[in-house]
Order: C-alpha cells, then sequence, then structure tokens
C-alpha cells in the first residue's frame, strides 16, 4: 500500500540495520574489529546502502503516515516484522567470523 510507503521503508531500515549490529556485536563489542567490520560492510553493500537511503529520505512523512493508519496497514507492518524474525535467529545462531 503506497499510504504507508515511507513507514514500511523506515521498518526495513532499522531491521536492515539491526541485523548488521547483531551480526558484529552479539558476543559483545570489540571496538576496533567491530567498528571496522561494521563501517566496511555499511560501505561496500549497496543493497544495505539502499535500504538505509530510503529509510532516512522517508523519514518525515512516518509521522503523516501514522497518523490514519488503517488496519490493513497495520497488518502488512506486522507482515514485514514477521518477515525478519527468521532473519534474525539466523544472524545470532550462525558463528561470528
Amino acid at each position: 500500500m503506497e499510504n504507508i510507503k515511507e513507514t514500511k521503508e523506515l521498518l526495513i531500515g532499522i531491521n536492515e540495520l539491526s541485523l548488521l549490529l547483531t551480526k558484529h556485536l552479539k558476543d559483545g563489542l570489540q571496538i576496533g574489529k567491530d567498528v571496522s567490520a561494521i563501517f566496511a560492510e555499511l560501505i561496500s553493500n549497496e543493497e544495505l546502502k539502499g535500504k538505509l537511503e530510503a529509510a532516512y529520505q522517508g523519514v518525515s512523512a512516518v509521522q503523516g503516515e501514522m497518523k490514519d493508519l488503517s488496519l490493513s496497514e497495520g497488518l502488512e507492518l506486522v507482515t514485514v516484522q514477521f518477515g525478519y524474525i527468521d532473519n534474525f535467529v539466523s544472524v545470532l545462531n550462525e558463528p561470528k567470523a
């Protein structure tokens, strides 16, 4: 639904950034190694950069979209979030490189 496009992009961007941070910080922060790895992935991963840029560019419209959120739009957002559960479980279960 186009009425929640920006909210959906923000939700996706937050999830993608959270997955990246979870991947690198799940066993605790090691300043040099983890920060370098996070920034390297942010710089090199074009798909991730695109999702984060889309999230940032539309953030100002989110409040307006949320004001008149319908039940079907709310369910669409919940569906997006549920779609990330397997991704988080996979990231948490894979050994850290």
